[in-house]
């Protein structure tokens, strides 16, 4: 199956909600990747529902696959805009195209550029300034 081929099965379970798709990955051995989220994060449950969802629209008859579904980690890089809107308020690190690396809150998101709170200094950064973006633990 090509990663086009699961984003059209998957819209038919996820189409119309909330939950929208972050990545789907076809790695060696045919092993299938796919990760969503929702506002206010995604539970086991629902994962699981949509895995079987693709599992029986999918078949193993005609091509042998690994199946996961899940939803993106903490230090997995943000691959959709989605995932800044889901993050407004939480800690998250930056890395710009030249290499300097901001971390602090986010504080805002608008389509086209962010805005983070980086030690009480507010810094914006727009989307093509942004090499890559992940999510924070904070241990206070």
């Amino acid at each position: 199956m090509t990663i086009e081929e699961i984003k059209k099965i998957l819209e038919g379970r996820i189409g119309g909600t909330d939950i929208f798709l972050v990545d789907v990955a076809v790695k060696p051995g045919n092993s299938i990747q796919v990760l969503v989220d929702r506002p206010g994060g995604i539970s086991i449950d629902e994962c699981v529902d949509i895995s079987r969802f693709l599992n029986g629209r999918m078949d193993r008859d005609v091509e042998d696959y690994a199946l996961e579904v899940s939803s993106p980690g903490v230090g997995t890089p943000f691959k959709v805009k989605e995932q800044y809107e889901n993050h407004i308020g939480r800690g998250i690190e930056v890395v710009s195209n030249d290499g300097r690396k901001i971390t602090g809150r986010l504080v805002s998101f608008d389509g086209e550029a962010i805005r983070i709170d980086a030690g009480g200094k507010e810094k914006e950064l727009k989307f093509e300034e942004i090499k890559t973006t992940k999510a924070t633990i904070s241990f206070k």
